[in-house]
Order: C-alpha cells, then structure tokens, then sequence
C-alpha cells in the first residue's frame, strides 16, 4: 500500500494524473519485489521542508532531492523482515527535481527519484562503487519494468 501526501505548496506541479501514476509505479515496484503486502509513505514537498529534514537528520544544510527514512534495517529487497510490514517514507521536494529534471519531464524525474527512495528503504546504498552499481541496477530495472505503457 502506498501513501501519498502532498503539501499545499507544490499540489499545483502534480496534476491528479500525475500522483496516481507515482502511486501505481511505486505499487507495481513493490509487487516486482515481492512485496505486494508492505507499505510506503511518499510525501512530496518543496525545498523547505526537506532541507529543514535534511539538516536535522543528515546534519546537512541544504534541499536535497530525495530522502528516504527506513522503518528497520534491511539487507536488499530479498530480506524476509520486508515483507508485509511498513518499509518506511519517502520525501521528495518537487521544487528540486523540477530543477534537476535537466531537460527530461517532472513525471519521469519524480518516478526515478520514488523508485530511488524505494531501493533506499530496502537497504541499498550508493556510498561505494559496487554498491552504487547494485542500486542502480535494481533501480533502472524498477523504472523499466514499471513504466506504463
């Protein structure tokens, strides 16, 4: 199950189409993992906030794109202790993908940034080489497997 939450200030950028295909990608990521039964919070904010969350739990004074608050622990998408249970939030500023959307569309940037929290709340890091590479790979492999047709 997935919960999504929109602050006021950016509900203008995300049309109802637009958060109800975030929420059926995130839904068939889950599912392609085999975690049908587990459930995310998505909250999409703007700059403030998340900086304000990036400063206080990351000690870093700045907006970020996405942060992903893990319920437990987990060792990859095949841990058992995933399954069924709330994996955790997902908090993406729209403001900051907007800007680094670099050319490509705000949907598809919000898609790779939700299925990016996604990997975090499995337990995927990015702080390593090899482990950047594992994340990638599942991550572009989500995106392929979840795009609509």
């Amino acid at each position: 199950m997935i919960d999504l939450l929109v602050r006021p200030q950016v509900a203008r950028l995300l049309p109802a189409a637009l958060r109800r295909r975030l929420g059926r990608r995130l839904r068939a990521a889950l599912r392609l993992l085999g975690r049908s039964r587990s459930q995310v919070t998505l909250l999409l904010t703007g700059d403030a906030e998340i900086r304000a969350l990036n400063r206080r739990y990351r000690k870093l004074d700045r907006a970020t794109d996405v942060l992903a608050f893990h319920q437990q622990a987990l060792r990859g998408e095949a841990d058992p202790a995933g399954d069924g249970v709330f994996l955790g939030d997902i908090v993406i500023s729209v403001e900051t993908a907007l800007r680094r959307a670099s050319g490509r569309r705000l949907p598809g940037e919000l898609a790779r940034l939700s299925l990016h929290g996604l990997c975090h709340l499995f337990g995927h890091e990015h702080h390593r080489p090899a482990e950047a590479e594992r994340m990638r790979a599942l991550e572009n492999r989500l995106l392929r497997r979840t795009r609509s047709p």
